[in-house]
């Protein structure tokens, strides 16, 4: 099979990557869908008052699981080829990934605890009108939040209009 992706001109002025400006941390959407047609999907909006910085390691520390999982393995592995016994290896791995881990988690609680959430999960199988209601109002709050930020990055939304969209967001999720 050959997938074939084709890009058109777009009738827009494109924006030069000198001008964009840098993407948002207001949070992060997550969606799954089991074999059985279950679709979950958690909205996880930061308070709009929470520091900049701190943002960034709370979207950082949301990586760091499937990071130091990954990074294990592959030192593991390293281990065993060079034949450093499994016990003294793990004792590495763990010196290592849990203190970054722990100090991750404790930087970010206060955003972490700030932060709205939104969760909605319906059955593709069978009607869920109470599912699919929770599902539709976690979806126009998720496009109305990332229209807004591409639109920012874009040039065409200012600083101020973006802080006010994403505000009424984190209030109706809060709501």
């Amino acid at each position: 099979m050959v997938i074939e992706q084709r890009s058109l001109p777009s009738p827009h002025h494109p924006v030069p990557p000198a001008l964009r400006r840098p993407r948002p941390h207001w949070g992060h959407l997550s969606r799954s869908v089991s074999r059985y047609g279950v679709v979950s999907s958690t909205l996880v909006i930061y308070a709009p008052d929470s520091p900049e910085i701190e943002r960034r390691w709370a979207e950082l520390a949301r990586g760091y699981g499937v990071f130091a999982f990954g990074g294990g393995l592959l030192v593991w592995i390293g281990c065993a080829a060079a034949g450093i016994p499994p016990l003294a290896a793990l004792a590495v791995i763990a010196a290592v990934t849990l203190p970054v881990g722990i100090v991750l988690a404790r930087r970010t609680r206060a955003v972490r605890h700030a932060a709205a959430t939104v969760s909605a999960c319906c059955s593709g199988l069978h009607p869920d009108d109470e599912g699919r209601a929770a599902q539709r109002r976690l979806d126009a709050i998720a496009d109305s939040l990332m229209g807004a930020s591409a639109a920012y990055r874009a040039g065409d939304l200012d600083g101020p209009a973006f802080e006010r969209i994403w505000r009424a967001a984190y209030a109706h999720a809060l709501s």
